[in-house]
Formats: C-alpha cells, sequence, structure tokens
C-alpha cells in the first residue's frame, strides 16, 4: 500500500478539497468507517453510492460523476435509463447528505475528516475539519431542533387544544428554513408529558437542541408564554425569553419564537403562513388541526368539523381549507367516507386553499394523492408532490404521502424506500410513517425486514390497530401461523367494531385454511353491513381466500367507486389469490398500473 503524499489531479481537484496531510489510504478508511457506522445501517444502496462516488473522485474521474453513470452503476439501471423520468439518483443523493449529516452530528462528532456531497453535484467534497473553540452560542454546525410540546401550566384542560396547536404552529414556522432540520410534531408529541432527558431526545430524535415552553394565564385575556433553547450535550440554556400578551396575538408571539430560535440558530427564516383575521377562527383550526393528527376515524370528523367553522368564521383563512382538504383525503383512504363524495370536496378545498395562498405546500399534497388515489393521473400526482416538497422539504407527510399514494402504486418501489426514509427523517416516532416503511418493504417481498418497523412501531404504541392488521399479514408471509393469529387478534380486540378488523381477521383466517371460523366471521361482516357502511374493497378483502369469483366482483365495486385502498394492487401480497384472473387485470389496466410478477 502506497504511503506517500497523494497527488491531485486536475480533474480531481474540481471535486475535491483536501488538505496535504490527507492520503487516499485515510480517505478510504473514513468510508469503510461510515459505512460500518449505526448511521447507514441497513443502506447498501446508500454505501454503494457512497463508494463509488469517492473512489471515482480518486481514479480522478470526478468530472464524470453525472446523473446517468450513477444510475447505470450504482442503481443498475438499464443503459436506456433517462434521469428525466426517474429520479432515483437524485432521491437517494439527498438521502445520503441527511446519513452523513447524522453520522457527523452522532458517531462521527470527533472526526476530522469530512465527506460532504455539495448540493448540485455528485462528486464529493472531502476535507479536514479543524476543531474550533468551544463557546457559550450556538455552533455554526448546528442544524437540527425539536419543539418540544409546550407545557399547560394553570390553563384549563379544555384548552389543550391550543396548547398543543400552538406548538405545532412554532414548528410549522420553522419547516421551510433553509437548511434546518425540524423534528415534526407527531414524533414530538410522543415526548409529551415525559421527563426531560435532553441527552436521550437528542438521540431519540438526532437533534443538536431543543425548544420547549410554557403557557400560564395571565390577567384576563392575557397569557404568558415562556421559552427556552437548551442544548441537548449538556442541558445548558442557550437562549431563553418570556412574553406576555393578549391571547388574540398568539400568531404574534409564535413569529417571534420562530423569529428568535433563527437568530440563535444562525439560519435564514422566510415569511410566516397564511393566518386567520380574527381570533376565533384560528381557534377552530387549531382545534381541528389537533383532531386530525390523532388519525381515528372519529377524531379526524371532529377535526372536519372544526375546520369548517374555521372557514365559516373567516371565508380568506387558506390553512383551513388545506386542513379540511387533508381531512377529506384521510377519510376517503380510511374508507370512513366514500371516495367519490369526499374526494370532489377535497380537491376544491385545495383549490381554493392555494388561490388564497400560493404558497403553501400541504394543498399540493392533497392535490398529489387525490390525483394518485383517486383520478390515476399519475403524472398530475407526482407534479403535486414534487412541487410540495420544493417548496417545504420539511414536511414528513408530503414525503410519506408521495412514496405511499404514488411511488410504490406505480412500482417505483426503491424511490418510495427512498422518500420514506426522508420522511422518517423529519419524524422519527411517527407510527404511521413508520408502519408505511414495513408496507413499503412488504411490497418488495421483504418480509423480515418489516417486522423490524412493526416492533418499532408497536413499541411507541402499542394500541395501534393498524400494525397488528400488517404484523398478521407480514408473519402470514413467513409461515409463522400461530403468531399471526395472534397478532390478527390483538388488533380485532382494539377495535371489534370495526369493518376493517372484522375483514382483515377474515382474510388471514381464510388464508390459514381456517375456513368455517372464517365463513361465520363473513357472516358477522356481512350482517354489520345492515347498519355499518361497508365498502366493496373490504367485502372483497373478506371474500379473497374464500371464493376468487365473489371477491372480484366486489374488486370491480372497489374500482367503480375508486376506493384509495387499491393503489398498491400491482406489487402488494394481498392480492397474491387474485392474480391472473381476468377481472383483476382488467383493473388493473383500467387504473393505469402494472402487475408485478408474483415470486415462485
Amino acid at each position: 500500500m502506497r504511503s506517500e503524499k497523494f497527488q491531485i489531479s486536475p480533474s480531481l481537484r474540481r471535486g475535491l478539497y483536501v488538505q496535504s496531510n490527507m492520503t487516499p489510504e485515510s480517505i478510504r478508511a473514513q468510508v469503510r468507517k461510515i459505512i460500518a457506522s449505526r448511521a447507514m445501517a441497513r443502506s447498501e444502496r446508500l454505501a454503494r453510492f457512497l463508494d463509488f462516488t469517492v473512489s471515482e473522485t480518486l481514479d480522478g474521474h470526478a468530472d464524470q460523476l453525472k446523473e446517468f453513470v450513477i444510475g447505470v452503476e450504482v442503481f443498475d439501471r438499464r443503459q436506456d435509463y433517462d434521469p428525466r423520468l426517474d429520479p432515483i439518483v437524485r432521491v437517494e443523493a439527498r438521502r445520503l447528505r441527511m446519513k452523513l449529516r447524522k453520522y457527523y452530528e452522532g458517531e462521527g462528532r470527533e472526526d476530522k475528516l469530512r465527506i460532504e456531497f455539495p448540493k448540485g453535484s455528485y462528486a464529493p467534497a472531502i476535507r479536514v475539519e479543524h476543531a474550533a473553540p468551544v463557546t457559550g452560542e450556538v455552533r455554526e454546525t448546528r442544524r437540527a431542533i425539536a419543539i418540544l410540546p409546550f407545557v399547560n401550566i394553570d390553563v384549563r384542560e379544555e384548552c389543550e387544544y391550543f396548547i398543543d396547536g400552538f406548538t405545532e404552529e412554532v414548528i410549522d414556522s420553522l419547516t421551510k428554513v433553509e437548511g434546518l432540520r425540524v423534528v415534526a410534531w407527531s414524533s414530538s408529541l410522543k415526548l409529551k408529558g415525559t421527563p426531560r432527558d435532553y441527552a436521550r431526545i437528542g438521540e431519540q430524535l438526532n437533534v443538536d437542541v431543543v425548544l420547549e415552553g410554557s403557557i400560564r394565564h395571565g390577567a384576563p385575556g392575557t397569557m404568558r408564554v415562556a421559552v427556552q433553547l437548551v442544548s441537548v450535550r449538556d442541558g445548558s440554556y442557550l437562549w431563553t425569553e418570556s412574553y406576555d400578551k393578549p391571547v388574540e396575538e398568539s400568531c404574534s408571539v409564535r413569529d417571534a419564537i420562530a423569529s428568535a430560535v433563527a437568530r440563535a440558530l444562525r439560519v435564514k427564516l422566510t415569511a410566516p403562513k397564511s393566518r386567520a383575521r380574527n381570533i376565533e377562527a384560528y381557534h377552530f383550526y387549531l382545534k381541528g388541526r389537533y383532531h386530525w393528527n390523532k388519525r381515528t376515524d372519529e377524531a379526524v370528523q371532529l377535526g372536519a368539523g372544526y375546520l369548517e367553522q374555521a372557514i365559516a368564521t373567516d371565508p380568506g383563512y387558506a390553512l383551513a381549507y388545506a386542513g379540511w382538504a387533508d381531512c377529506q383525503v384521510v377519510l376517503a383512504k380510511f374508507g370512513t367516507v366514500a371516495s367519490r363524495d369526499a374526494m370532489p370536496k377535497a380537491r376544491s378545498a385545495a383549490k381554493r386553499a392555494l388561490a388564497l395562498d400560493s404558497t403553501l405546500a400541504e394543498p399540493h399534497v392533497a392535490l398529489g394523492s387525490i390525483a394518485s388515489l383517486f383520478d390515476w393521473d399519475w403524472t398530475a400526482a407526482e407534479q403535486h408532490y414534487r412541487l410540495a416538497i420544493q417548496m417545504n422539504p420539511g414536511y414528513a407527510t408530503a414525503h410519506q404521502w408521495y412514496a405511499h399514494d404514488y411511488l410504490a402504486g406505480v412500482g417505483r418501489l426503491e424511490e418510495a424506500e427512498a422518500e420514506l426514509a426522508l420522511a422518517r427523517d423529519c419524524d422519527p416516532l411517527s407510527v404511521v410513517i413508520l408502519a408505511s416503511s414495513a408496507e413499503n418493504v412488504i411490497l418488495q417481498r421483504r418480509p423480515q425486514e418489516a417486522l423490524d418497523f412493526y416492533a418499532k412501531t408497536l413499541e411507541l404504541d402499542s394500541y395501534f390497530p393498524r400494525a397488528y392488521f400488517g404484523l398478521a399479514r407480514t408473519l402470514l408471509l413467513l409461515g409463522r401461523r400461530d403468531e399471526a393469529v395472534d397478532a390478527i387478534e390483538r388488533g380485532f380486540a382494539l377495535n371489534p367494531g370495526s369493518p376493517l378488523a372484522l375483514a382483515t381477521r377474515i382474510s388471514v383466517y381464510g388464508a390459514l385454511g381456517r375456513i368455517a371460523e372464517a365463513r361465520r366471521m363473513l357472516t358477522d361482516l356481512e350482517a354489520m353491513a345492515q347498519t355499518t357502511r361497508v365498502a366493496p374493497y373490504l367485502m372483497m378483502r373478506a371474500w379473497m381466500t374464500l371464493d376468487v369469483i365473489r371477491s372480484c366482483e366486489f374488486l370491480e365495486q372497489a374500482c367503480e367507486d375508486r376506493d384509495p385502498r387499491l393503489i398498491h394492487a400491482g406489487a402488494s401480497p394481498i392480492y397474491d389469490p387474485l392474480r391472473g384472473s381476468s377481472c383483476f387485470e382488467s383493473v388493473l389496466r383500467r387504473m393505469g398500473l402494472a402487475a408485478e410478477p408474483v415470486p415462485a
């Protein structure tokens, strides 16, 4: 192995910043260290990406690291690969930048040799970082923050929605900041009421600082908000402030806090989102989002009601229209409301939101899901999702819905996996995103990896029925029959009155060959349909392992209804019993989807 100083060719110099004490051997050793780190665990493609680009750069080929070359050499694309149609390299490059940042913020914090990928380039920049003096100020490299749920001090319990809503508004105010990673609200919410172990919070959420605060009543009609910015490294306060304001000025307090945080972290804050013109509409909006975040049928319906009141109180409130559109999309996804009823209403509300405020990302996400799940307009769907992510890269729901509602549906499963990784980075404790991540690897027929996601999901929320349903199907694929029964029974016990829970239970028992039990349950489902809406999609699922012809009849009805849950028909193992039937192939053609072959 050579030990002399390493010579830099002109082409190498364009893609690499070096100091005289770096050698090819030390750089390759750093690559091996990064690949072996926890930050890069289970990221084989990213490891290949990193190793290939660094090796090519060291060999003097940095100027040849183009999107096409990386797509072919790293991601096994064919010679007719067109980067304009398949953005896998751009998606994975963004993901690699985040992984490297995570590594250097954690395990590699003390490493002197740094490998980075400047935006707009696939050639790595490699440098040696010299230690900076420690001061009481926030370091220039600090770029990750979690806003913890504000504490309710002597405020009426029924105002809890206001406290949580205020916290979420502060988060939203910071998510558009360039170069700042802000943990999403659903992950912060998991820490509500927990002890303030800053070091553990920093590890759980991969952040450098946390913002925490409290709200209490002051004089009649006023509130006192106290906030502090805390270093997770040693628990020291980096900044603290308090605000005594009338309740109707809560938006100005939110903006003041966001501006102070941006100054402390040395980042540039963009203009705040559109706001209500009166405090009553604002409170209705906070109540609506508060219930939407719970993601249950009843809570989302209640949230939609509050958002309707916000719109009625302030017809020019763009965020209220966006929130109401989100509620309708989720209710259609759940099957609580027929898609043909909910989706046109959601479209109208999202378009109204954009007409009032074209800078909002949320309406584009809703329109993306409507285009994919209801219109089957794949081109329009991707345009909306990409625009939303461009407008707000820190919006976890945008990454998740883009992956789940579009990329996975059209068979771009690796890209979906990359987007879900970005969603988890934005919102690491979200059980919804973790469950979507599990579903995506199931679509790729990797059930063992799905078990890890479901274990993490249930560790965070052991009362989440959807995770048990997915876990049961995963265990079936692995041949772990008794455990599958245990999982489905646990999920069913959490919500025995749910048509989804009963239909899933029937499909599991049918797949296990326990036909008599499955048919008895099917009788119960048919009786339930006399008093409760049971979507044709659920009847299709219930019949699928019992009678393919009967299941196909309901499949055609579900297609006619444009049920959003058909989105993964091309790849999901759920549909394996129907593959090859004429009705199934007809539905896929109608949706514009391709069927993936069933593994032997």
